[in-house]
């Protein structure tokens, strides 16, 4: 069996950094899974609409929904349960710098990657909330990073989606974002699938070497991307609120008149910085008007609402200005 290490270490970043419960190297899809119109729904329309754009209307060649569909295999594959979310993450580990001919087409290939990416995970997760889909390799040379990082710009525009986050992670920003919290978080589990772990251990525990850098500071915009990585007690935003909410319900902290102002789009929208209610009731759709996920649809809180799952960084200090209030 041939082992990738740069996916390895991918795996690693995904489980004991971002926190996912599942990940998977070389995912593919099957051709026994059913797939819906409502399924895939949304990766349709945002298929169309990269289609139309002067910028991408070329990538995918000939290339149907269907056919980028069934052609799907992605390099490392992450689930955390925990935030509702999903990581695909594209892995190119050439000594020399990424090359698939020339940068322009080098250029064009990745971006078809991150897209079909989205439109694969859309398509068979379609109940999860947060789509992150990232090209990361170790070495790109400039001439072709100065194509990829404007087109990655316009690509972010043109989706226009705060649950769909789509990056290209090279050169510094790669060790950065990847090599550094493996290091730093020095991994002791006993897990003999997470060989850049057991190697890098294997490295650190000779008494000669100086050659392993640990670093303890991240670059802020590389790590609210890749991971979001402000924690209390360990936990992330979206499971930081889906605890305390459960807490104050357990609790009888929450009165009839809290309850009634967190069904409030203004009272949420002034108190905790939110476009929509925090809770809903479980007689009402736990979508939006064009049929996203918005709610927590497997768990009632109270026993009779569902709780909004869109959380993210900014939402951090409402909600525990909130939770103050609330306590108080």
């Amino acid at each position: 069996m041939k082992i990738e290490i740069a996916e390895n270490l991918i795996y690693c970043y995904l489980k004991h950094v971002a926190g996912c419960r599942i990940v998977q190297t070389n995912w593919k899809t099957s051709s026994t899974w059913k797939v819906t119109e409502m399924d895939d729904k949304r990766a349709r329309e945002l298929f169309d609409k990269v289609k139309e754009s002067p910028s991408f209307k070329d990538i995918f060649k000939n290339n149907s929904f269907n056919q980028l569909i069934k052609q799907a295999e992605i390099d490392i594959l992450g689930l955390n349960s925990d935030e509702n979310s999903i990581y695909g993450i594209d892995i190119a580990f050439h000594s020399a710098g990424i090359n698939y001919g020339d940068s322009q087409e080098t250029a064009s290939r990745i971006m078809k990657k991150i897209f079909r990416t989205v439109f694969v995970m859309q398509s068979y997760f379609s109940d999860v909330n947060k789509f992150y889909s990232y090209f990361v390799t170790p070495k790109v040379n400039p001439s072709t990073r100065s194509l990829i990082d404007p087109l990655i710009s316009e690509a972010k525009t043109l989706i226009d989606d705060e649950n769909i986050n789509i990056e290209f992670i090279a050169n510094d920003e790669f060790y950065e974002s990847f090599v550094d919290p493996i290091s730093s978080d020095f991994i002791e589990d006993n897990d003999t699938m997470e060989l850049f772990a057991r190697a890098l251990k294997l490295v650190q525990l000779d008494p000669r070497s100086k050659s392993v850098s640990i670093k303890k500071d991240f670059p802020s915009r590389i790590q609210h991307n890749i991971s979001d990585a402000r924690t209390e007690d360990g936990m992330k935003i979206g499971k930081f609120v889906k605890d305390n909410i459960s807490r104050l319900f357990e609790n009888n902290l929450l009165s009839a008149q809290d309850i009634q102002n967190l069904q409030n789009k203004d009272y949420c929208k002034q108190f905790l910085n939110q476009t929509i209610e925090v809770l809903r009731h479980k007689n009402l759709p736990t979508t939006d008007s064009f049929g996203n996920p918005r709610f927590y649809a497997n768990k009632l809180y109270g026993d009779n609402y569902h709780l909004n799952s869109q959380w993210y960084e900014r939402h951090w200090e409402p909600f525990k200005s909130w939770l103050r209030m609330i306590e108080r």
